[in-house]
């Protein structure tokens, strides 16, 4: 199952690739304009480092848009907030807008704010929107936010193959290239909670290619990318080496035989439907040391009967 660490890996790499989205999710009816992004920030407070942080501007003002992934709610996050905020605005003096997207389902209501009181009488609060991933199910699958398809697994109650055919369904629609790349590794890692890794490769073979070009890639899926690659090479190879015999066989023919082109031609046709080397290379000494093209073809008809009377093919 894929660690928390992980799956906030996966999250940062959504929050930098859309972060327009999740400005629309956290205020969907204020103007705001994204100017820049600070990566991997840092805060003085012992070995804190905070999910993501972007600069907006918003009628004049600057501000830092604070982002925070938590799986579930714990009880000290509250208090985290707060402490995020403070220390953000003191280190860049600049007003900070705090959010913590929220990912696995709960029923009771979410503590969204840090209150301190004397006796009954409260004396400070901070507040900051907790969003539900579970609140824009619906607005995910019709791709309005598509940064959170990766996402939408989470949301089922028992995941099966119809959630993932959904999740690429959605994802093959995003038209830049390394975005799509993102989401497709996204997916996959964090669908290893719920799936085989085995059944997942499968599934996803076909948009293996695309996922190369993904900014972050989960170690197994990079050992598998990897073994798929060499995988390729290999059959690449191979089969450079077997039309690389089937001319062989057409040249020694040429080079003995003078025979018409319609005839070199359906032997060529024939040539095609072989791919096992070793046949291919019986075919080869045949073109040698037959005595007329009509002899070679004979031994031609026996190697095709004996390839279609086995199993299976041998390599």
């Amino acid at each position: 199952m894929v660690s928390f660490n992980t799956f906030d890996r996966v999250l940062k790499v959504m929050a930098r690739n859309y972060a327009d989205q999740f400005l629309q999710l956290v205020f969907p009816n204020v103007a705001v304009k994204l100017i820049g992004t600070l990566e991997n920030v840092e805060i003085a407070l012992p070995e804190e480092r905070v999910d993501f942080v972007h600069r907006l501007l918003c009628a004049g003002q600057e501000y830092l848009f604070h982002l925070e992934f938590q799986l579930q709610h714990r009880d000290d996050i509250p208090r985290r907030q707060f402490l995020y905020s403070a220390a953000l605005t003191r280190q860049f003096d600049l007003p900070v807008v705090t959010a913590v997207l929220y990912l696995k389902r709960r029923i009771a209501p979410i503590p969204n704010e840090y209150v301190v009181q004397l006796g009954r009488q409260v004396v400070n609060r901070f507040t900051y929107p907790a969003l539900k991933l579970w609140d824009y199910e619906e607005e995910i699958r019709s791709g309005q936010f598509r940064a959170l398809v990766p996402l939408l697994v989470t949301l089922v109650d028992d995941p099966d193959e119809s959630a993932l055919v959904t999740e690429r369904s959605l994802i093959l629609e995003e038209r830049d290239k390394k975005k799509r790349a993102d989401l497709l590794a996204s997916a996959v890692t964090i669908a290893t909670r719920y799936f085989e890794k085995d059944f997942l490769w499968e599934f996803f073979r076909e948009e293996v290619e695309q996922m190369r070009e993904a900014t972050f890639i989960d170690d197994w899926l990079e050992e598998e990318l990897r073994k798929g690659f060499q995988q390729g090479m290999q059959q690449g190879l191979q089969q450079g080496t077997v039309r690389a015999t089937r001319e062989s066989v057409l040249n020694f023919l040429s080079a003995r035989f003078d025979f018409p082109y319609a005839v070199g031609r359906a032997i060529e046709e024939r040539l095609e439907t072989i791919d096992d080397e070793a046949a291919l290379r019986e075919l080869v000494t045949a073109a040698a040391r037959a005595e007329n093209v009509a002899q070679f073809r004979d031994r031609l008809d026996e190697i095709s009967a004996e390839l279609h009377s086995k199993p299976t093919r041998q390599a």
